[in-house]
Formats: structure tokens, C-alpha cells, sequence
């Protein structure tokens, strides 16, 4: 009788964990971000903030394709923005309510405005981008979270940007 019971308790136990969410081929997600950016280039470093979006679209449990753009604004001995698309894959290590992942992608950015010595110029370069994050999931289909990314031009400047972000989910059937 005890052995049924413990039994019973075990399997009750077992019913009651979390199930994970499988991520699923085709499955679609669209982010949008709000953060803190800065960039560095020889004898400047302004601060500001990034407007990003990103769109996923999975091949696999744990891997989608990836397209980022977004845009920034910055400020230090004057007004300067920067304006980004990437294309990567992004890899979710596990898929509960707390959800971390990484991604890289590789594209291009745009940077105007006052650069430092009063001078305004618009430069467009490569860029190659790393960054992590972590989502936690209110729902199948809405997910809430925060990211870093670091972002370089393969030369003298590097961007660092930090925030939230919001995502919606769908296409998982």
C-alpha cells in the first residue's frame, strides 16, 4: 500500500513540474526594444538611446533566423544617431518560462551628425553583432525580457547596447 502510495506521490509530482514549450519549425516572433546605447570612436564616446526591432522565424527547436534594424539617437557635444540591419540566427538554450538566448548577425550601420569637433558627417560601414538576452514568457504567444548586444565595425568603433524588450509569438501549430 505505502509502495502505491509513494507511487502516486511521484507521479503526482512528476504531472505537476513545468512542461517545457517547444519552440517549433515556422514559428514566427516579432521584438520590439527600448535601450541604452552608446558607441565608441577615437576621442568620442556619446550616449543615448536605441529603438530596435527584431523579427525570428524558426527552422529548428532551437534556432531561427534573425533580421534586426533599429535606430539611435546619441548626445555629447552634440546630436548624433545611427541606424542598423543585421541578418543572423538567433539559438535559445532552453525553452520554460525563463527563456536565455544568444545571437549573432552581420549588416550594416549608418552614422550621422556631429562627431565631436562640430564637424557633421554620415558614414556607412559593416557591422558584425553578438549579443544575449533573456525573455521570460507570460504566454505561448507574449513574452517580455531584457538584452545586451555588442556591435562593431571591424575597425576603431563599437557599439553597446542594453534595454528591454516586448515580443509576440505566433505560427506554432
Amino acid at each position: 500500500m505505502r509502495t502505491g502510495m509513494a507511487i502516486f506521490l511521484t507521479a503526482a509530482a512528476l504531472a505537476a513540474l513545468p512542461a517545457p514549450v517547444q519552440a517549433a519549425d515556422g514559428e514566427r516572433a516579432l521584438s520590439l526594444g527600448l535601450g541604452y546605447a552608446t558607441y565608441t570612436q577615437p576621442g568620442y564616446n556619446p550616449h543615448g538611446a536605441v529603438l530596435g526591432m527584431d523579427f525570428e522565424r524558426g527552422f529548428s527547436d532551437a534556432l531561427s533566423w534573425r533580421v534586426s534594424g533599429g535606430a539611435g539617437a546619441y548626445y555629447r557635444d552634440g546630436l548624433s544617431f545611427s541606424g542598423h540591419l543585421t541578418i543572423g540566427l538567433t539559438y535559445l538554450f532552453d525553452v520554460l518560462k525563463y527563456v536565455p538566448y544568444a545571437n549573432v548577425g552581420i549588416g550594416g550601420i549608418v552614422i550621422g551628425g556631429d562627431s565631436g569637433g562640430g564637424e557633421s558627417d554620415i558614414d556607412v560601414s559593416p557591422l558584425a553583432e553578438i549579443g544575449v538576452g533573456l525573455d521570460i514568457l507570460r504566454s505561448r504567444t507574449a513574452s517580455y525580457g531584457v538584452y545586451i548586444r555588442f556591435e562593431t565595425l571591424l575597425q576603431e568603433t563599437s557599439f553597446l547596447t542594453a534595454g528591454v524588450r516586448s515580443t509576440w509569438r505566433w505560427g506554432f501549430f
